[in-house]
């Protein structure tokens, strides 16, 4: 439905200056930091998946000692595998009324308005995608502390350290370089007493009021103590209600559940003709080109649409590189 001429043009002289926006940083996303990113040549291909088993030792029972004259050990050997892969289409479109453009006082191309508008959808969206990737306790092995991060003896560094080598056993010895949180555990790390220890105590010099930490505090603990460059926090909201109903935001990612893994190291190349070969990864994002957007008039000259549109697809491909811990806090 158009917008009113009362609704566009609502004084005759608007205070420019006085027009402020209320529209979150795209700093929060954190879809196109987790995973590395493959631009392949064609929309759908084949992943081709080496078998790590063939390069972890001949096994137990084989015995390499040869007799002068006597013929080699001969090694046994694994099949490798494949993944197909199919990026997907998705795009999103808004218009306005040639008369609103003419009409609007409001600061600013309304073009421009509606495109910002389609961004936006389109990178919570996509935002939106890479949580149910990495967040996805049947994609990943999964486990819950039995003492939650916000509870009294709560031990999350304690725990995080614990999983690293639970991930690095699983992992046939790759150490884990990504973290990724929910906003509210990572909070609760703030404030959480085992993590404070880390920065100091009254003794040497940090203040006894202070109980919470700063986000970068405890982000130089994390990498400090479990040695994972890579640590991220999904902090993006949405608005989850439908159309004409009371608005109702939520988190994208689940506040309070935790993936640790390897998700950098891909070393993509692409082989013939849409066949790709990565070094071990848990997921990775499968992109056939770049974003595009334009605009374009209706037939009949009376509407403006501006749209926006992307090629690719976020893809789960070795569960034993990734784990995911849900229910890390006490219930609200």
């Amino acid at each position: 439905m158009a917008s009113s001429y009362s609704n566009l043009h609502p004084v005759d002289q608007i205070l420019t200056s006085l027009i402020v926006e209320a529209v979150p940083s795209d700093d929060q996303l954190i879809a196109d930091k987790a995973m590395e990113n493959i631009t392949i040549p064609e929309r759908s291909g084949t992943l081709l998946l080496e078998e790590t088993r063939n390069f972890m030792g001949a096994g137990a029972g084989l015995d390499l000692e040869r007799a002068p004259g006597s013929a080699r050990a001969t090694i046994g050997g694994f099949d490798r595998s494949s993944q197909t892969f199919k990026a997907k289409i998705y795009a999103a479109s808004d218009s306005i009324a040639m008369e609103d453009i003419l009409d609007s006082q409001y600061p600013g191309s309304e073009e421009q308005r509606i495109a910002r508008k389609v961004a936006r959808v389109m990178k919570l969206a996509k935002e939106k995608r890479a949580a149910d990737i990495l967040f996805d306790s049947t994609a990943f092995e999964t486990s819950s502390p039995a003492t939650k991060f916000d509870a009294a003896g709560g031990e999350p560094l304690t725990f995080l350290h614990e999983l690293k080598d639970t991930v690095f056993e699983k992992a046939h010895g790759i150490n884990p370089d990504s973290l990724v949180f929910g906003r509210d555990v990572f909070r609760a790390l703030a404030r959480n007493p085992e993590i404070r220890g880390y920065i100091g105590t009254t003794t040497n010099n940090l203040a006894s009021g202070n109980r919470i930490l700063n986000d970068e505090a405890v982000l130089a603990v994390l990498r400090d103590i479990l040695g994972i460059p890579n640590i991220l926090v999904g902090q993006a909201r949405r608005d989850t209600a439908v159309p004409g109903a009371t608005s109702s935001e939520s988190y994208i990612w689940d506040g309070e559940t935790i993936f640790m893994g390897i998700l950098r190291g891909s070393d993509a190349i692409v082989q013939k003709s849409g066949n790709v070969k990565g070094m071990p990864v848990a997921a990775l994002n499968f992109s056939f080109g770049s974003p595009v957007a334009g605009q374009y008039d209706s037939l009949d000259r009376t509407r403006r649409y501006v749209y926006a549109e992307e090629v690719h697809s976020y893809q789960a491909i070795d569960s034993t590189l990734g784990h995911v811990v849900t229910n890390c806090l006490l219930p609200a």
